[in-house]
């Protein structure tokens, strides 16, 4: 039986438990008798061999049960540019840039045609004085002064 713990650690207290459970005093809760018994912990995993198995098998068995970490830190994570936050960062404020520009170059234009357009016609296309109308509310008028703009 292979039995996988998160830890080494949990593992070791655990097959400490399991050679208490299995080597119990008479009269003490203990494991069935399963006859010969043999345990082994490698990193996480502990590999128990019962039952009627010879010692040389058990061992043998329990010997092919090897736990090995690999950590490495020089591995490349193969991240592509569009998965660099730098990029992403450096690209916002690309597009920030690009949306000012345009926005200068909008306003620029407008103004700018608005301005040409004054000095090419004047009093024709914008400032018609005849046509321009103001709503006033006239709030500082007396009474006398309302009654004849009706």
């Amino acid at each position: 039986m292979l039995i996988y713990y998160p830890t080494p650690q949990l593992a070791a207290e655990h097959l400490r438990r399991i050679d208490a459970a299995h080597k119990s005093k008479p009269g003490e809760s203990s494991v069935e008798n399963v006859g010969e018994y043999y345990a082994k912990r490698s990193g996480p995993i502990v590999a128990i061999a019962a039952g009627s198995i010879s010692e040389s098998d058990a061992k043998a068995l329990l010997g092919r049960v090897n736990w090995e970490a690999n950590v490495t830190w020089n591995e490349n994570t193969y991240l592509s540019k569009k998965d660099n936050l730098a990029n992403l960062l450096f690209n916002v404020i690309v597009l920030c840039g690009i949306v000012v520009g345009v926005s200068l170059v909008a306003g620029l234009a407008f103004g700018g045609l608005r301005i040409l357009m004054k000095r090419i016609f004047p009093d024709r296309v914008f400032d018609r004085p005849d046509d321009m109308e103001i709503i006033s509310l006239h709030l500082g008028d007396t009474l006398e002064q309302a009654s004849r703009r009706r």
